[in-house]
């Protein structure tokens, strides 16, 4: 991880490079064993975070460059995006290359930006994947926290249930539920647009937003939600990868009236 990058020369007298994926299973089973020594949940195999890794691994051997974004490459979320549909709200990844498996694993312990990787308690999948090029292990982990996939109605029944238990809590009474076909256009009309300013809407109060999680209303839609003065509410929702979220998020329209 720390030793100079080999010299051209040198690569030119080495074998092709070619994936290791022993190396790679070896790294991720240390990995979950430190996560056990911290009390941590091991990382769950992504397939698609593991192809995203492959590709990146077998990129910097080709280049005999550590990085994590190579030239004419996408950044991480876009990497992860094109290979994975898990739906992800947070990323990261380790870059190393080292003489062997241990030593690696060692190098990405003792750096402490690595190590939180590793140890992150809010990653719950990965991808891990080794490029042998001669002598040297090139090595990328991806590492991503994963969330459920919602179909449009149980992500719009999850925020009516905020909804409902908000007012409860407020000792306010239940609102009607609306018709909530013009708030479900809506919604998918702003993933189409990417833009949370389309189309206009008639309403009250409207709130559109996005979230990675339906159940999670934004604090700002707390004062309309309690408000004596509305009696019901719409919900739509249309869950979609955009430019502005490659990895996914919920366009969200509450209509109240």
């Amino acid at each position: 991880m720390y030793a100079a990058e080999p010299t051209a020369t040198a690569a030119e007298a080495q074998p092709s490079p070619y994936y290791d994926a022993e190396a790679g299973r070896q790294l991720l089973e240390m990995a979950n064993r430190e996560r056990a020594r911290a009390g941590l949940p091991p990382l769950q195999v992504d397939d698609g975070l593991t192809k995203a890794a492959r590709a990146h691994a077998a990129a910097m051997a080709e280049q005999q460059k550590l990085s994590h974004q190579l030239s004419g490459e996408p950044n991480l979320v876009h990497r992860l995006a094109a290979n994975t549909k898990t739906h992800l709200d947070r990323s990261g990844e380790n870059v190393a290359f080292a003489d062997s498996v241990d030593q690696a694993q060692d190098s990405l312990m003792r750096s402490p930006p690595h190590r939180a990787n590793l140890l992150n308690a809010t990653y719950n999948v990965a991808g891990f994947s080794v490029v042998r090029s001669g002598s040297l292990l090139y090595v990328t982990e991806d590492f991503g926290h994963s969330l459920p996939n919602h179909s449009s109605r149980e992500a719009e029944d999850l925020v009516a249930g905020t909804v409902d238990r908000m007012r409860a809590q407020a000792r306010l009474s239940a609102l009607r539920v609306l018709d909530s076909r013009e708030a479900a256009s809506a919604a998918c009309a702003m993933a189409k647009a990417d833009s949370l300013h389309t189309p206009a809407l008639h309403g009250r109060v409207v709130l559109r937003y996005t979230t990675a999680r339906p159940e999670a209303i934004p604090e700002d839609a707390s004062r309309a939600i309690k408000d004596r003065s509305v009696h019901g509410f719409a919900v739509g929702s249309c869950y979609a990868r955009t430019p502005s979220y490659p990895t996914g998020t919920y366009w969200v329209t509450l209509l109240f009236d």
